[in-house]
């Protein structure tokens, strides 16, 4: 199948510093990046607090442009869409924010936040839009009698990401970028969003959805695939099921170990992370994961690990992937 929306080779650099203490530095939020994200599926992106997670997002959004790469959507260059085709691209592709409260205007009603994207997007006009705003709220779960002509901060922070849903589907997009779109929520209330987004995809076959977040359970729950981003570089992907039972990189077994189990006296992962995330300004040599890893010998510290592929669709970029897989669950 092709891919509805790609990166090849993607970076993203940003300048920073250049103070009286310190010289101007690229700071690599996005270190060539390549994944594909077919039509109907589900693409989970998962990593730490600065791994890159957000920046790729916004990317493939073009929020901001690439420093080197392409991102295509349907095959086309996104950079080189004009006119109708851009206009096409804003209309096909949306966001849903992870901070709801920040994601609208205070002073417009959530009628009136809703009414924008049918406006300008879909072409509606005059008691359409009210109609149409009305419906995207009860889709959602909501009464429109009760919550049109409330404001944001009338809302809890479930009843805004739902509206938040609403508003990225007023359009009827082909992708979805969900940026952490449920961390900010109680379990219950998750529960109810992440069901409304399959719930949504089930209507509509053909929708994507890249969902970024740094919970591996909500990743369990969504997702066909999963690809495991470091330090702005993509270091391990594959189907879920597959990647998440036997892990092929120790950054995927350390994230897995530092995910809760609901069951008591259940054993799980114990490989640990040792220090914090580098910083992207100064991307260590080899494999960028060896300052913390617990497996790393010689060759981690002098050479980038090539990618090696597993029958079940896993692939991971380290040096001992055959062997990590090998590792038992409770192994370090």
């Amino acid at each position: 199948m092709e891919p509805l929306i790609e990166v090849e080779h993607v970076s993203r650099l940003f300048r920073t510093g250049g103070g009286w203490l310190r010289g101007a530095r690229d700071l690599r939020a996005v270190d060539d990046v390549s994944l594909a994200i077919a039509p109907g599926s589900t693409v989970a992106l998962v990593g730490e607090s600065g791994s890159g997670k957000s920046t790729l997002g916004r990317l493939l959004l073009r929020l901001v442009p690439p420093s080197s790469g392409a991102v295509r959507y349907r095959g086309r260059d996104v950079a080189s869409l004009r006119g109708e085709d851009w206009r096409s691209f804003r209309r096909e592709v949306q966001v849903v924010f992870q901070d709801s409260g920040a994601a609208f205007n205070a002073r417009k009603t959530i009628g009136a936040s809703l009414q924008v994207p049918l406006r300008y997007n879909v072409g509606l006009r005059g008691r359409q839009l009210r109609e149409r705003a009305a419906a995207l709220l009860d889709q959602v779960g909501l009464d429109p009698a009760v919550y049109l002509d409330r404001y944001p901060h009338e809302l809890s922070g479930g009843q805004r990401q739902r509206v938040g849903v609403a508003r990225a589907m007023a359009s009827e997009p082909q992708f979805v970028v969900a940026d952490e779109p449920v961390s900010a929520l109680d379990v219950s209330v998750r529960a109810h969003v992440l069901q409304l987004l399959r719930d949504l995809q089930r209507q509509s076959p053909e929708l994507a959805y890249l969902f970024i977040t740094h919970d591996l359970g909500v990743v369990r729950a969504v997702a066909d695939q999963v690809q495991v981003m470091y330090l702005g570089a993509i270091v391990e992907r594959g189907p879920v099921a597959a990647l998440f039972g036997a892990p092929g990189h120790p950054y995927t077994r350390a994230l897995l170990a530092a995910t809760p189990v609901p069951e008591p006296g259940r054993r799980k992962l114990t490989t640990a992370l040792r220090g914090d995330i580098p910083t992207a300004t100064d991307v260590p040599g080899g494999c960028r994961f060896h300052t913390r890893c617990p497996l790393a010998q010689a060759v981690c510290r002098e050479t980038s690990p090539p990618w090696v592929a597993f029958d079940d669709g896993v692939e991971s970029a380290c040096h001992f992937a055959t062997d990590v897989r090998h590792l038992s669950p409770a192994d370090g």
